[in-house]
């Protein structure tokens, strides 16, 4: 079953970063920080693991972040809003443990990696927990 393309951004001016948002009802309901999904853009394409960074539950939606390394993020880079994915499996992997802990919890995370760590602040968070977050990157795009 195809999944659709709903929003599409990129991340900064160098054209190598990008997020998406998938229409992926059955994976937005089970997904949790820590998870990841295996996408195919088509038939002839390799299989691309790539962590959840997001979704909502009512809207059925995952957004997935990216950055162009090779063939496969580089055609992914040219899918536009509207259009389809092949195959998105998920979601893979295991959750972070969530608790409400009673001391600061602290993210670091840097560049692509910033990534997954809204996720985990996000559920972090809702469990009541006090967040520090470190964060990195080359620039302020």
């Amino acid at each position: 079953m195809p999944y659709k393309i709903l929003k599409k951004k990129e991340i900064g001016s160098n054209g190598i970063l990008f997020e998406i948002v998938l229409d992926t009802p059955s994976i937005a309901k089970k997904a949790h920080a820590g998870n990841f999904i295996i996408i195919r853009i088509n038939e002839k394409g390799e299989r691309i693991p790539l962590t959840i960074a997001d979704y909502d539950r009512e809207i059925g939606t995952i957004t997935i972040v990216f950055q162009v390394v090779g063939k496969s993020t580089k055609l992914l880079s040219f899918i536009e809003v509207g259009d389809k994915i092949l195959d998105v499996v998920g979601p893979l992997g295991n959750n972070i443990h969530i608790q409400k802990f009673h001391y600061p919890i602290v993210i670091i995370g840097g560049g692509v990696g910033i990534a997954p760590c809204y996720l985990q602040v996000k559920e972090l968070k809702e469990a009541g927990n006090k967040i520090i977050c470190i964060l990195g990157a080359r620039n302020k795009e």
